[in-house]
């Protein structure tokens, strides 16, 4: 981890880099833009489909009702959805990517990766399987600072808050993990 921490510093990145096992996809691009734009749009897009707008209007206007129970509901209803379009064989599909990994560390922008597995100063655009409830697909721009280590330079704005609070969650396990260690 310290390894992480002093390419961060030589590269003027400030964040905390925790134990973080995250599995991504990703290919290589020369730009942040075509059919790799498209996907990152369309799975922003996906973020915000009729039904969760509604329940954030509804959380807006005085809910009394049971928030967990709600977003339980919302996630049966884009699990029926999903089914719906499976069935009707109307589901977009993912690009295919033509790595798949898993980070070893990971930070506030950062991606660490165990194996040298970048071309520094290449760009990729990848998918970050993110293991919360609801189960998360975020799709990011990233540079490689070195084989092992990259920067996120585009993600969603409701995607980043995911990650960062990821990140904070990992972050309170390890201090969690640590005073049960000692006492």
């Amino acid at each position: 981890m310290k390894h992480f921490l002093d390419l961060c510093k030589q590269y003027n990145i400030q964040t905390r880099i925790v134990n973080g096992i995250l599995s991504i996809e990703f290919s290589e691009t020369d730009q942040i833009g075509g059919v790799f734009l498209n996907e990152f749009i369309r799975l922003n897009h996906l973020e915000e489909s009729g039904v969760e707008k509604w329940v954030k209007g509804a959380k807006g206007r005085d809910y009394d009702g049971d928030e967990v129970v709600l977003e339980l509901l919302v996630e049966m209803y884009k699990k029926i959805e999903h089914l719906e379009n499976r069935l009707g064989h109307t589901q977009d599909s993912h690009l295919k990517l033509t790595h798949k990994l898993q980070t070893n560390y990971i930070g506030h922008g950062i991606l660490c990766f165990e194996n040298e597995v970048l071309d520094s100063q290449k760009l990729y655009y990848g998918r970050i399987d993110l293991p919360i409830f609801p189960h998360k697909i975020i799709p990011c721009f990233f540079k490689a600072l070195t084989p092992q280590l990259a920067e996120i330079v585009k993600m969603g704005e409701l995607n980043t808050r995911q990650y960062d609070s990821y990140i904070v969650e990992c972050e309170r396990i390890a201090i969690r993990t640590k005073k049960e260690e000692y006492s």
